[in-house]
This record gives structure tokens, sequence and C-alpha cells, in this order.
């Protein structure tokens, strides 16, 4: 299954996550000083001192609006000294002071920024070049689903994958909440308990597969690898022709004793239970013709083929 996420964001955003490494320049030298000699009051967490000399508000410091596996998008809106939005206008960025950004208003003077950024707090500060104002605001970064990692298993190991989910304030969400599991080709939709946990039984046949998990519009990825859980200890090879044929199969999973183990052969089927030790030992006929045949051992949906080939004395 490819898994494709897409960013929900205003249709005249100018700025996506593929033109992060555009964004980051170099601000001319008396932007760069406007905002690095700012006083501490001007670059505190509460906005306010944005305003022109006529008292008009011309940055509007936002919010983090998407958070995606490492990056966030942050919005704020920027006027122009009569309170117009600042259309189509390159704006300016600095996230902890060291990382400026420009990008471009839309039509609403919306200005999104994308960037990389690790958990934690961090400082935005923004510069309307057209009133020089500069504003800031503090925002905490933090992973809305955890709990996502890779997971190798055998087959029917009894294996959950248990995921938590915060919400926009940093607290994880209530009971109730709906959270997508995507395994392969298939989807499933589980509601998160009261602590903000939701689970997912791995119940998958072998084979290897991506998973994801996604809560609104935010998505994590791993892989699951579902191990094959049957190992056959019989070899066809150099064998005798006889009546019967003395079958093994070894269980690798946990538990192993008293696991109800098939075999298809010669369109005959067979049943046995695994010892202690986790083996399954099986007779079967051989057939009356020549020729080559599918030895086929199952476990649920667990399945392994050999190759039986009778052309030998």
């Amino acid at each position: 299954m490819a898994l494709n996420f897409a960013f929900a964001v205003d249709e005249n955003t100018t700025q996506s996550l593929s033109d992060v490494d555009d964004n980051v320049i170099e601000l001319e030298n008396d932007q760069q000083d406007t905002l690095n000699n700012a006083p501490d009051d001007v670059m505190a967490a509460e906005t306010g001192n944005a305003n022109t000399q006529n008292d008009i508000k011309t940055i509007k410091m936002g919010k983090v609006t998407k958070r995606y596996n490492g990056y966030i998008q942050y919005q704020a809106t920027f006027l122009d000294a009569n309170g117009t939005p600042l259309k189509n206008t390159k704006v300016l960025f600095e996230v902890d002071d060291y990382n400026d950004y420009a990008p471009v208003t839309d039509s609403n003077g919306v200005a999104l920024l994308t960037i990389p950024i690790k958990n934690g707090n961090h400082k935005i500060a923004a510069l309307n070049p057209e009133t020089m104002a500069i504003d800031s605001a503090i925002i905490k970064v933090f992973d809305v689903i955890t709990g996502s990692k890779n997971i190798k298993m055998y087959y029917d190991g009894g294996n959950t994958y248990k995921v938590r989910v915060f919400g926009d304030d940093g607290k994880h969400v209530k009971a109730g909440q709906k959270v997508t599991f995507a395994v392969g080709k298939k989807t499933f939709t589980k509601k998160t308990d009261k602590n903000g946990y939701a689970k997912l039984k791995l119940t998958f046949k072998p084979g290897s597969y991506e998973m994801g998990v996604k809560y609104k519009d935010y998505l994590v990825t791993s892989i699951l690898q579902v191990k094959q859980v049957l190992k056959p200890l019989t070899s066809f090879k150099n064998k005798k022709i006889k009546s019967t044929i003395k079958f093994k199969v070894k269980f690798l999973g946990k538990n192993k004793k008293n696991k109800k183990i098939k075999v298809k052969f010669n369109k005959k089927s067979y049943k046995s239970k695994t010892n202690k030790k986790g083996i399954a030992t099986f007779n079967l006929k051989t057939p009356k013709k020549l020729g080559t045949y599918k030895v086929v051992s199952s476990y649920k949906k667990a399945k392994i083929t050999l190759v039986y080939s009778q052309y030998y004395a």
C-alpha cells in the first residue's frame, strides 16, 4: 500500500513542503539588524508590539496549523499601514534567532511557513517589510501520535499495535476519537480510550506491510514484518519410494504445544497437533503415479509449500 499525505491548506498558499529548502534565505542587512536588535519586550511570547503609528496591528501571529513527521506549518497574517491584507508579498520569519525564511503571502495576506523542526518550545519572529513592524510568538511542537514503530513478529503472535493521540493543547485526547490504521490495502477505524490510546490487533498473514496511522490530518508510518511461523523438518531429496512418508513440521511461534497444523498432499488432507517442542508429525501416503506433487503445510492463514518429486527408486 502506498500511503499518500497532502496538507489541507488555503488554495492560494504559495509554499509547500517540497519548497522548504528554497525558502531558506539570508536577510538583507537592515532587515536582519531589525530582527536581531529588537528589545526583549518586543520578542516576547505575547503579541502586541506589531503596530504602526496609526495603532493598526500589521502582523497577526497565528498558530501551528499542521504537524507532520518532524515538520510544522505555521501561519501569520500581514497587513499594510491601512489594515489592508498584504497580498503576494515576501515577508520574513526568523525561528529560534538563527533560521530565516521568506514565504509569500496569499490574497488574504496570510503567509504559510513550512519548516522542519524538533519537538519543544520555539520562538518565531516575524517582520513586515512594508511597515517594518516586528512581532513574535512562542510555539510548542510535539508529536500528535506517539508509539509508532517498526514491528517484527511471528504470525499469530498475539501482537497489538498501540499508539497514543494528542490534541492541539498538547494533552492526550479523550475517549471516542477516531483513529485510522492502514495495513497494506486494508484500513481499520478504531476509537481512543479514556487515556488517548488506540489499538489494533495484528492478525496478518506472513509478509511485509507498510503500516500507517492517521488522526485528522496527521499521519505516521512504519513497517510491519510478519514472519513465517512454520518450518518443514523433512527433506524429500534422495528418499526411496515407500508406501508412506513421515513428514514433520515445526511451529516457531510462542505457546508451541497443541497447535493444529494441516498438510495437504496428493489431494488428501492431514491434521496433527504439535508436541511441547512445537513439532507436528504426519504419515503421508505416497501417490501411485510418478510425478511432482505439492506438500502444503498450513496454520490458520500461514502456509508454506514444498515439492515432492516421485521419479526415483
